[in-house]
């Protein structure tokens, strides 16, 4: 019984922790990303919201999401570092990439 509700405490920690992250990642997106990173804006070439082709191909030219947030957290291009936002720190980076790539 106890290792029955131990499994559900446990799971209920990572589906908060993932709750979290996912929310994280559209805050993050929707108050500094979404300059660039929005599908309806042609003017820059950024992968953009949801385009999951895009975004594989950004991630295996970066060498995967740690050189994806590698790359947002220094600069790339146009990109300045952590968007412009020093605040923002790489985790919270990672799950605006994460939010991106799987946004529909």
């Amino acid at each position: 019984m106890r290792l029955a509700s131990a499994l559900l405490a446990a799971f209920g920690l990572l589906a908060a922790s993932t709750a979290a992250a996912q929310t994280t990642g559209r805050t993050v997106y929707e108050s500094v990303c979404i300059a660039c990173h929005a599908s309806e804006n042609v003017m820059v070439s950024s992968p953009k919201l949801g385009d999951q082709k895009e975004w594989r191909e950004r991630m295996a030219r970066a060498g995967g999401l740690d050189g994806l947030v590698r790359n947002a957290v220094q600069g790339v291009g146009a990109m300045p570092a952590r968007g412009g936002k020093p605040e923002l720190n790489a985790e919270q980076l990672r799950a605006a990439i994460r939010y991106m790539m799987q946004a529909d």
